[in-house]
């Protein structure tokens, strides 16, 4: 009959462990979703006129505190090489494989020349997309921990939580959650 009660008990602790958790992990999602940067979105006139790194960029969504990555270019003349064979029939701009340019926006004045020029981009504003994107699962009890887990899943996350601009966002909301309910067990 011990056994019975026993198991009875910490049945009834895990079950009330477990929803402590799960009202931690709501409060750390709800929080990140408050704090959450809005997004932005690379648009280009999808017209012969957009260069190709724009092209390229188009439909780009990021959170809004880190930057656009458009790839980088340089001109090739048009010409033969010291082998006579064409290095470039037509000429004109080349993307470089694995090099980039940044941008906050488009015309950003940290962008080369040749990016900036005459540029026809612009940059939409997403709000509420980075915390539609916002999660948390329930608690669920494995041997001696509970764990529940809010995650997000948006491009470039990891960086916007990192950034220089208004990062930290996720790990804010972890601290008021934590500290709120430190404060509720005094």
């Amino acid at each position: 009959m011990a056994t019975r009660i026993n198991r009875s008990l910490s049945k009834k602790i895990t079950a009330m462990v477990a929803r402590r958790v799960d009202q931690v992990a709501d409060d750390v999602a709800q929080g990140a979703r408050d704090n959450a940067p809005a997004a932005k979105v690379w648009v280009t006139d999808a017209d012969e006129q957009v260069r190709p790194s724009h092209a390229k960029a188009h439909g780009q969504t990021i959170p809004g505190n880190v930057d656009f990555r458009l790839q980088a270019m340089e001109y090739e003349p048009k010409g033969r090489g010291r082998d006579g064979k064409a290095v470039n029939r037509a000429g004109g701009w080349q993307l470089l494989e694995g090099v980039w340019d940044v941008a906050g926006h488009p015309r950003d004045e940290r962008l080369p020349y040749h990016q900036t020029v005459n540029c026809r981009c612009q940059s939409a504003d997403l709000p509420g997309a980075v915390a539609a994107s916002v999660r948390s699962t329930p608690a669920q009890p494995d041997g001696k921990t509970i764990t529940a887990t809010v995650s997000v899943e948006f491009e470039r996350v990891a960086e916007s939580e990192h950034a220089e601009r208004g990062g930290g966002w996720l790990a804010e909301a972890a601290r008021a959650a934590a500290a709120k309910h430190r404060a509720r067990r005094r």
